[in-house]
């Protein structure tokens, strides 16, 4: 690895680590001290950046004109001991013999493994860890034995021991920059702003059995005190509006970032935990969302609440995530640990998570990810779509008719089983049913359902022995959200059904929630594409979280699987089990309780139940 990509990962661990300083509380006649663990594959990377830099990572030491005299290291390796220092082992080539007149005398080959110990150490006013190597064995040789004539362990020792006591960790570059952005971070009206930043320095280093561990430290800041205000709860301007949506778009965009990226390479199972964490994240954007807008930051209390999972979910699987980026996500957590505690802490800072500081958190993970992959987008996203597990895309469009046609032929079902009926479609855009309609509409509207159902059978991610309660499950959703509606009369004109946090149509899909994984439009417009994506939402659920998860088996109840992923629809992955929960809050009691109640009378008495929502028997 090339020296710019070293100084790159030093900037991005330090990164985090200052923002972790900042988090201490104020003490404004003391220093803060912060530990910094580095993995001892960065100096393995350095000594491969500075000294092993030949072919098959060599490092040719010496090698005079008629090779009469050569000494090679090869294949580093690197650990850190319980004294302190760090232990290198290299295997080792030399030839040695007296060059005389042109020709080499007495020449000796030697192969072998040797050992050097090396203090690691930080020069006061340096802005560079190094190294000093303080004894060196040889460990084998290919005769077995362990020793070598004085003068020729010498001269060995002689070459290498000043080559691997040059090896240094240069800060100064990432230290340069932190502390532009320790500055920047800081209040503008904090006195000391720019003697707190100039203040950051290295202090000292250490080795351990695994790591290295690096102490910096950097003056503390006082911390000013805000005067309390009513202005958050105050009506918010156009502008003020403006800047509260551009930061919870900031923050959907990096988190949807975050998780495709950490995700598509990651294992299965801790993929599933991601996306589930993706989708949590969603879900209380879209609560925060539902709730009046005030001054208050939108993005801070989500930032926090997705990090207090994120956090030990990628420290206990960092291994599990391949690519060689263990520094990064080291440092992209320390950022996020050093941002949730400077809220508890030094809230009064103000460090706000615009979209300028979450793309400068996700250049900790990826140094080169773009401004463009970062941008808030509702377009469909294959990718994103595919690895949920679903199919890369939704049929948009209902299937032409072949087999009927005529104001009835919505009675008859369609060959094919990746869509539903564009008569169907046709004839419930805009039905809003008066009394004398409603059986027509209801059998029109069940119909549909029907055939969505069908085409989730076609695609087989339901077993077969569970599909019976997936369809009840979907009639009794449809029923629980919307009464079977994707369109009403407000003040005399037909308009799609939509909540207040944003969710549209037949089944309620959120558009927060759900951003790249269907189309928006299609959901307000096309009841046929909302019941599809409905279907496939409770399909996924009812798959990948109840049955996989075994809620039919706590209570040994299969109809437990309709009651567990009801709550995961309505509230995200969280709420897989929230029916059977004694302490949930009445509201979601009342709502999981309407939803059993429907569940059974779609059981029992079928789609005339849903007449109930419409004032019939």
């Amino acid at each position: 690895m090339c020296q710019h990509a070293i100084l790159t990962r030093l900037r991005n661990v330090l990164f985090a680590a200052v923002l972790a300083m900042l988090c201490a509380p104020p003490a404004p006649a003391a220093d803060i001290e912060l530990p910094l663990e580095l993995d001892l594959a960065i100096v393995e990377e350095a000594l491969a950046a500075q000294l092993f830099t030949g072919a098959d990572t060599k490092a040719e030491l010496f090698h005079d004109s008629q090779s009469c005299n050569a000494l090679t290291l090869s294949e580093p390796r690197v650990e850190g001991t319980e004294s302190g220092q760090l232990r290198v082992t290299s295997r080792i080539e030399a030839r040695i013999g007296l060059l005389l007149g042109g020709r080499c005398r007495l020449p000796v080959a030697w192969n072998g493994l040797i050992e050097t110990f090396e203090d690691v150490r930080v020069t006061p006013g340096s802005d560079r860890v190094s190294f000093r190597v303080t004894d060196s064995n040889m460990l084998s040789s290919e005769d077995g034995s362990r020793k070598l004539p004085g003068m020729i362990w010498d001269w060995i020792k002689g070459q290498v021991h000043p080559r691997l006591s040059a090896i240094t960790l240069d800060f100064g570059p990432a230290l340069t920059e932190l502390r532009s952005l320790i500055h920047d971070a800081l209040p503008a009206e904090l006195a000391e702003r720019s003697a707190v930043a100039s203040s950051l320095q290295l202090q000292g280093a250490r080795a351990n059995p695994g790591s290295i561990t690096v102490l910096l430290s950097m003056q503390a800041p006082s911390i000013p005190t805000v005067a309390a205000s009513d202005g958050d709860t105050a009506t918010l301007s156009s502008a003020e509006l403006a800047a509260w949506d551009d930061a919870w778009q900031a923050w959907d965009a990096f988190a949807t970032w975050l998780i495709k990226d950490l995700a598509a390479p990651a294992a299965p199972e801790l993929r599933t935990e991601l996306l589930a964490l993706l989708m949590e994240a969603r879900y209380e954007l879209r609560q925060a969302l539902a709730s009046e807008r005030t001054g208050t930051d939108p993005v801070r209390s989500l930032f926090l609440s997705t990090w207090t999972r994120l956090a030990p979910l990628l420290r206990e699987n960092a291994l599990a995530i391949p690519g060689g980026r263990s520094l990064e996500l080291a440092a992209f957590l320390s950022a996020g640990h050093a941002l949730q505690a400077l809220d508890n802490a030094a809230p009064q800072l103000g460090l706000a998570l615009d979209s300028q500081t979450l793309r400068r958190l996700a250049r900790l993970l990826a140094p080169s990810v773009s401004d463009d992959e970062l941008a808030y987008s509702t377009a469909v996203d294959p990718e994103l779509r595919t690895l949920l597990g679903l199919p890369a895309q939704l049929e948009s469009e209902p299937l032409e008719e072949t087999t009927a046609s005529g104001p009835f032929a919505w009675l008859i079902r369609p060959a094919h089983a990746s869509s539903v009926s564009k008569s169907l479609v046709q004839l419930l855009t805009g039905w809003v049913p008066a009394t004398a309609d409603l059986d027509r509409y209801l059998l029109a509207m069940e119909q549909l359902l029907d055939e969505s159902i069908a085409a989730e059978r076609a695609r087989g991610a339901v077993p077969s022995e569970f599909f019976p309660l997936y369809q009840d499950l979907v009639r009794a959703t449809a029923w629980q959200e919307s009464c079977w509606r994707q369109f009403v009369e407000e003040g005399g004109k037909v308009t799609p059904i939509r909540s207040s946090a944003g969710s549209v149509g037949l089944m309620q899909i959120n558009q927060h929630v759900w951003r790249n994984i269907y189309d928006l439009e299609a959901l307000q417009n096309n009841v046929g594409y909302n019941a599809r994506a409905g279907s496939e939402i409770l399909s996924h659920y009812l798959v990948d979280y109840a049955i996989k998860r075994g809620e039919h088996r706590v209570n040994d109840n299969i109809d437990d699987l309709a009651r567990a992923t009801y709550g995961v629809y309505n509230g995200g992955p969280r709420h897989l089990t929230r029916y059977r929960q004694g302490n949930r809050s009445a509201y979601l009691r009342g709502v999981d309780e309407a939803f059993w109640e429907k569940y059974q009378a779609i059981r029992s008495t079928g789609a005339a139940a849903v007449k109930q929502c419409y004032g019939g028997a």
